[in-house]
């Protein structure tokens, strides 16, 4: 039963609300209490100083026990309780209770005794007679300095108590009441928090039986409606990433065999048919040529895996760009005169540092530039420059190849996405490299993506975000 949480919470409501209410009531009748017997102390002893004033006149001489009898009765009917009028001796010369009074006994009393000595007191106790609490006070009379009396007043404190009874009724009662509204209202408030939460609990366990489709229609502003947010998004980028997953591994296993086909066509000619030395040498050559292109794929692969690691392998770190690009493109530079390609390049000495991880930033350049070469024809130009701005270095790369229409600039970011697939394959390109910048790039805080070049062919620009802003003169370096 309690491990519903509905009943759980309903369950801690009620006795919150009883708790407070238990607590509350003590403290307000223990409250009422002291101010109803407060009250009645005081009324008391005005009423004892009254009775000592018109008695004090009576003490001084032989006292008239009837005289002061009948005073004290007329004060004790209006004040509703007994009164009893003593000499210095203790003796009692005047009781408002006339059958079965105490006129001339001696009251034996601490309160006399307190009163005696002039000091005013009054104590609380049961009456074993009545068997009632009543409150008994005994106040000094005093005439001409000296005290030759006192007045000693009893009066029930049945009233008060059965108003505090009736308070205390009607708190319980308050408590019952507020019980019941508590449970109706924590039910409605507790159903308001539960629904969503069953309702996030059913659509979490069907993505985890598989169903990603799953979302939740929660419209409120709290917590809980943040959460439900939450989910939403966690849920979309998981359908999202599973959708990709799916889509990775389908074109991957595609080019995988594609030259693994070819791969196997090859292999059996050479075994199956005798071929002359220039045939056998030209199956070889292609041979040769698939497994490199299988080689390049599956290392792209690779990079693409290792860059999951990023945060836990690499570091990144403070770094001037400038050498690196600088080394990648010499490198490139070879490669493009022999396709008879011209690579001009355009660098600064150095430039302000980014947070980078070298062999990355090596990995883009290579990327972009071998890229641009690779679909530029024989004659044509590629050219490079990297520049500093005041929050970003950018790095732009510009060929005369056949260019990029508007339509798939956004696409050739994605894996294994080609504008022309053939050539593709054929220039030996796996369909990964422009995915592996932006991968790259992303991960740096950077930004990446494709213009065209008039006149025809593409301009891709790099920006990367600096470490920290330099305020100096950029000396300009030329290659061509």
């Amino acid at each position: 039963m309690f491990n519903n949480l509905r009943t759980k919470l309903t369950v801690s409501y009620l006795v919150l609300i009883l708790a407070v209410m238990v607590l509350t009531s003590f403290f307000l009748l223990n409250i009422l209490e002291q101010y109803y017997l407060s009250h009645q102390s005081e009324t008391l002893i005005r009423a004892a100083k009254i009775v000592g004033e018109f008695s004090a006149g009576h003490l001084r001489t032989a006292p008239d026990v009837a005289d002061i009898s009948g005073l004290a009765e007329d004060f004790a009917r209006q004040i509703g309780a007994r009164v009893i009028i003593t000499d210095h001796h203790r003796q009692v010369i005047g009781d408002s209770l006339r059958v079965g009074g105490l006129v001339g006994t001696l009251l034996d009393r601490d309160e006399v005794e307190s009163a005696l000595s002039g000091t005013i007191r009054q104590s609380v106790q049961l009456a074993q007679a009545s068997d009632q609490w009543v409150m008994q006070v005994a106040v000094p009379v005093q005439s001409e300095g000296q005290i030759v009396g006192t007045v000693f007043i009893s009066a029930s404190l049945a009233p008060i108590y059965r108003v505090l009874g009736d308070i205390r009724s009607f708190l319980v009662l308050a408590t019952i009441l507020a019980m019941v509204l508590a449970g109706f209202l924590g039910a409605v408030f507790v159903h308001r928090i539960t629904v969503p939460i069953a309702s996030l609990t059913k659509a979490t366990e069907q993505i985890a039986r598989g169903d990603l489709s799953q979302r939740v229609l929660i419209r409120s502003r709290d917590e809980i409606g943040q959460l439900a947010d939450q989910f939403n998004i966690m849920a979309s980028r998981l359908q999202e990433m599973t959708r990709q997953l799916r889509e990775f591994v389908a074109n991957s296993s595609h080019e995988l065999r594609t030259p693994l086909t070819s791969l196997n066509i090859l292999v059996k000619s050479l075994r199956e048919y005798p071929l002359e030395v220039e045939e056998r040498e030209e199956f070889l050559a292609d041979i040769d040529q698939e497994l490199e292109r299988l080689t390049r794929l599956v290392e792209n692969l690779l990079d693409l895996t290792r860059l999951d690691r990023l945060a836990a392998e690499d570091t990144m770190h403070s770094a001037d760009v400038v050498p690196i690009v600088a080394g990648i493109l010499e490198m490139l530079k070879k490669r493009a005169e022999v396709k008879g390609v011209v690579l001009n390049y355009t660098l600064p000495k150095q430039s302000a540092p980014v947070f980078a991880v070298p062999h990355q930033i090596k990995q883009v350049i290579f990327n972009l530039v071998d890229n641009a070469v690779k679909y530029t024809l024989p004659g044509g130009t590629v050219t490079v420059s990297l520049t500093q701005e005041q929050e970003d270095l950018l790095m732009t790369v510009v060929d005369t190849g056949s260019g990029i229409p508007p339509e798939y600039r956004e696409k050739v970011f994605e894996r294994f996405y080609r504008v022309d697939k053939a050539r593709s394959r054929e220039q030996g390109g796996t369909g990964l490299g422009l995915a592996i910048v932006k991968e790259i790039v992303s991960r740096h805080g950077g930004k990446v993506w494709v213009d065209a070049t008039p006149g025809g062919g593409a301009t891709f620009v790099v920006s990367l975000p600096l470490a920290q802003q330099l305020t100096q003169g950029e000396t300009t370096v030329s290659k061509n």
